[in-house]
Protein backbone atom coordinates (compact mmCIF):
# COMPACT_ATOMS: atom_id res chain seq x y z
CA UNK A 1 0.00 0.00 0.00
CA UNK A 2 1.18 3.54 -0.76
CA UNK A 3 0.85 5.69 2.36
CA UNK A 4 0.80 8.94 0.41
CA UNK A 5 -2.29 7.79 -1.49
CA UNK A 6 -3.92 6.81 1.80
CA UNK A 7 -3.09 10.26 3.13
CA UNK A 8 -4.63 12.03 0.15
CA UNK A 9 -7.89 10.10 0.52
CA UNK A 10 -8.02 10.97 4.20
CA UNK A 11 -7.42 14.64 3.56
CA UNK A 12 -10.15 14.69 0.91
CA UNK A 13 -12.56 13.25 3.49
CA UNK A 14 -11.63 16.01 5.93
CA UNK A 15 -12.07 18.65 3.24
CA UNK A 16 -15.61 17.39 2.58
CA UNK A 17 -16.37 17.43 6.29
CA UNK A 18 -14.99 20.95 6.58
CA UNK A 19 -17.23 22.12 3.72
CA UNK A 20 -20.25 20.49 5.34
CA UNK A 21 -19.51 22.25 8.61
CA UNK A 22 -19.09 25.61 6.87
CA UNK A 23 -22.52 25.17 5.31
CA UNK A 24 -23.97 24.14 8.68
CA UNK A 25 -22.53 27.25 10.34
CA UNK A 26 -23.91 29.51 7.63
CA UNK A 27 -27.42 28.23 8.35
CA UNK A 28 -27.15 28.22 12.15
CA UNK A 29 -28.45 31.16 14.19
CA UNK A 30 -27.79 32.07 17.79
CA UNK A 31 -25.17 30.88 20.29
CA UNK A 32 -27.22 27.84 21.36
CA UNK A 33 -28.16 25.14 18.91
CA UNK A 34 -31.69 23.90 18.37
CA UNK A 35 -32.35 20.21 18.99
CA UNK A 36 -32.28 19.32 15.31
CA UNK A 37 -28.98 21.19 14.91
CA UNK A 38 -27.49 19.29 17.83
CA UNK A 39 -28.53 16.01 16.23
CA UNK A 40 -27.01 16.99 12.88
CA UNK A 41 -23.76 18.09 14.49
CA UNK A 42 -23.57 14.95 16.62
CA UNK A 43 -23.92 12.75 13.53
CA UNK A 44 -21.33 14.82 11.68
CA UNK A 45 -18.92 14.53 14.62
CA UNK A 46 -19.31 10.76 14.67
CA UNK A 47 -18.34 10.55 11.00
CA UNK A 48 -15.28 12.78 11.49
CA UNK A 49 -14.11 10.74 14.47
CA UNK A 50 -14.59 7.45 12.65
CA UNK A 51 -12.72 8.81 9.62
CA UNK A 52 -9.78 9.74 11.86
CA UNK A 53 -9.81 6.36 13.60
CA UNK A 54 -9.90 4.47 10.28
CA UNK A 55 -6.95 6.48 8.99
CA UNK A 56 -4.92 5.75 12.14
CA UNK A 57 -5.69 2.03 12.02
CA UNK A 58 -5.12 1.62 8.29
CA UNK A 59 -1.82 3.50 8.44
CA UNK A 60 -0.53 1.34 11.28
CA UNK A 61 -1.67 -1.91 9.66
CA UNK A 62 -0.11 -0.94 6.32
CA UNK A 63 3.13 -0.01 8.07
CA UNK A 64 3.24 -3.37 9.83
CA UNK A 65 2.54 -5.50 6.76
CA UNK A 66 4.67 -3.50 4.31
CA UNK A 67 4.09 -0.26 2.44
CA UNK A 68 5.79 2.50 0.51
CA UNK A 69 6.25 6.19 1.18
CA UNK A 70 7.49 9.10 -0.91
CA UNK A 71 10.52 9.97 1.21
CA UNK A 72 11.44 6.64 2.82
CA UNK A 73 10.72 4.27 -0.03
CA UNK A 74 9.68 0.72 0.83
CA UNK A 75 8.88 -0.13 4.45
CA UNK A 76 9.30 -3.84 5.02
CA UNK A 77 6.56 -5.73 6.86
CA UNK A 78 7.26 -6.89 10.40
CA UNK A 79 4.10 -8.92 11.10
CA UNK A 80 2.51 -11.70 9.07
CA UNK A 81 -1.04 -10.44 8.82
CA UNK A 82 -3.93 -8.32 10.16
CA UNK A 83 -5.02 -10.84 12.80
CA UNK A 84 -1.55 -10.84 14.38
CA UNK A 85 -1.41 -7.03 14.37
CA UNK A 86 -4.89 -6.89 15.88
CA UNK A 87 -3.86 -9.34 18.62
CA UNK A 88 -0.80 -7.31 19.61
CA UNK A 89 -2.79 -4.06 19.53
CA UNK A 90 -5.49 -5.56 21.74
CA UNK A 91 -3.12 -7.19 24.21
CA UNK A 92 -0.35 -4.59 24.55
CA UNK A 93 -0.05 -2.77 27.82
CA UNK A 94 1.70 0.55 28.12
CA UNK A 95 3.43 0.11 24.78
CA UNK A 96 4.75 -3.37 25.58
CA UNK A 97 3.93 -6.29 23.24
CA UNK A 98 2.16 -9.32 24.79
CA UNK A 99 4.35 -12.12 26.13
CA UNK A 100 2.88 -14.75 23.80
CA UNK A 101 1.88 -14.83 20.16
CA UNK A 102 -1.69 -15.11 18.92
CA UNK A 103 -4.31 -13.74 16.56
CA UNK A 104 -7.51 -11.75 16.94
CA UNK A 105 -10.43 -11.28 14.58
CA UNK A 106 -12.80 -9.44 16.96
CA UNK A 107 -12.49 -5.76 16.13
CA UNK A 108 -14.27 -4.73 19.33
CA UNK A 109 -11.24 -5.96 21.31
CA UNK A 110 -8.94 -3.51 19.59
CA UNK A 111 -8.10 -0.18 21.25
CA UNK A 112 -9.63 3.14 20.22
CA UNK A 113 -7.37 3.93 17.29
CA UNK A 114 -8.10 7.66 17.29
CA UNK A 115 -7.07 8.02 20.94
CA UNK A 116 -3.59 9.51 20.43
CA UNK A 117 -1.99 8.23 23.64
CA UNK A 118 -3.32 4.71 23.06
CA UNK A 119 -2.25 4.90 19.41
CA UNK A 120 1.31 5.76 20.37
CA UNK A 121 1.43 2.82 22.79
CA UNK A 122 0.19 0.46 20.08
CA UNK A 123 2.83 1.70 17.63
CA UNK A 124 5.53 1.13 20.25
CA UNK A 125 4.34 -2.43 20.82
CA UNK A 126 4.08 -3.24 17.11
CA UNK A 127 7.42 -1.58 16.23
CA UNK A 128 6.96 -1.21 12.44
CA UNK A 129 9.93 -0.09 10.33
CA UNK A 130 8.64 3.48 10.20
CA UNK A 131 7.79 3.63 13.90
CA UNK A 132 9.86 6.79 14.39
CA UNK A 133 7.84 8.67 11.75
CA UNK A 134 4.54 7.39 13.14
CA UNK A 135 5.40 8.26 16.72
CA UNK A 136 6.67 11.73 15.90
CA UNK A 137 3.83 12.48 13.48
CA UNK A 138 0.97 11.35 15.68
CA UNK A 139 2.74 12.59 18.81
CA UNK A 140 2.71 16.21 17.68
CA UNK A 141 -1.11 16.51 17.76
CA UNK A 142 -2.18 15.77 21.36
CA UNK A 143 -5.09 18.24 21.13
CA UNK A 144 -6.86 15.88 18.72
CA UNK A 145 -7.86 14.04 21.89
CA UNK A 146 -10.27 16.89 22.61
CA UNK A 147 -12.42 15.54 19.78
CA UNK A 148 -12.57 12.18 21.56
CA UNK A 149 -13.50 13.87 24.85
CA UNK A 150 -16.38 15.76 23.24
CA UNK A 151 -17.65 12.75 21.30
CA UNK A 152 -17.47 10.59 24.44
CA UNK A 153 -19.42 13.21 26.38
CA UNK A 154 -22.07 13.31 23.65
CA UNK A 155 -22.40 9.52 23.73
CA UNK A 156 -22.31 9.22 27.53
CA UNK A 157 -23.96 12.32 28.91
CA UNK A 158 -23.30 12.65 32.62
CA UNK A 159 -21.77 15.10 35.06
CA UNK A 160 -18.26 13.68 34.74
CA UNK A 161 -18.05 13.72 30.95
CA UNK A 162 -19.57 17.21 30.91
CA UNK A 163 -16.84 18.42 33.29
CA UNK A 164 -14.19 16.86 31.03
CA UNK A 165 -15.48 18.99 28.17
CA UNK A 166 -15.54 22.13 30.31
CA UNK A 167 -11.94 21.46 31.31
CA UNK A 168 -10.96 22.12 27.69
CA UNK A 169 -12.62 25.55 27.62
CA UNK A 170 -9.75 27.76 28.98
CA UNK A 171 -7.84 27.26 25.72
CA UNK A 172 -10.72 28.69 23.67
CA UNK A 173 -13.08 31.63 23.49
CA UNK A 174 -15.79 29.50 24.98
CA UNK A 175 -19.51 30.09 25.38
CA UNK A 176 -21.96 28.32 27.66
CA UNK A 177 -23.12 24.95 26.33
CA UNK A 178 -26.20 22.83 26.92
CA UNK A 179 -24.96 19.86 24.91
CA UNK A 180 -21.32 18.67 24.63
CA UNK A 181 -21.23 18.98 20.81
CA UNK A 182 -21.69 22.76 21.11
CA UNK A 183 -18.09 22.87 22.36
CA UNK A 184 -17.00 21.95 18.82
CA UNK A 185 -17.95 25.49 17.81
CA UNK A 186 -15.84 27.30 20.41
CA UNK A 187 -13.40 29.76 18.79
CA UNK A 188 -9.74 28.75 18.67
CA UNK A 189 -7.84 32.03 19.25
CA UNK A 190 -4.68 30.67 17.66
CA UNK A 191 -6.21 29.86 14.27
CA UNK A 192 -9.41 31.91 14.17
CA UNK A 193 -11.33 28.73 13.36
CA UNK A 194 -13.68 26.65 15.44
CA UNK A 195 -12.32 24.05 17.84
CA UNK A 196 -13.20 21.17 15.56
CA UNK A 197 -11.81 22.85 12.45
CA UNK A 198 -8.53 23.54 14.27
CA UNK A 199 -8.34 19.94 15.38
CA UNK A 200 -9.09 18.69 11.86
CA UNK A 201 -6.16 20.83 10.74
CA UNK A 202 -4.07 18.95 13.33
CA UNK A 203 -5.27 15.68 11.80
CA UNK A 204 -4.12 16.89 8.39
CA UNK A 205 -0.68 17.78 9.76
CA UNK A 206 -0.36 14.39 11.46
CA UNK A 207 -1.39 12.52 8.30
CA UNK A 208 1.20 14.33 6.21
CA UNK A 209 3.96 13.70 8.75
CA UNK A 210 3.27 9.99 9.25
CA UNK A 211 2.97 9.23 5.54
CA UNK A 212 6.20 10.84 4.31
Amino acid sequence: MELDRLQRRFECSLDRADSQLTLFLSETHGPSLQNVEVQLLEGWLSEVWQTWGRFCRTTVFASCTGCSTVASGVIAGVHTGPDVISYIAAKQRGGRPPAGSGSNSLLRLEPTWGHVNKLLEVIQALAPGNAASLLSGFGTVPQVDEVRVIRNAAAHRNVQTYKEVLAISPAYRATGIRHPVEALLWDDPTTGRTLIQARMDDMRVASRNVCV
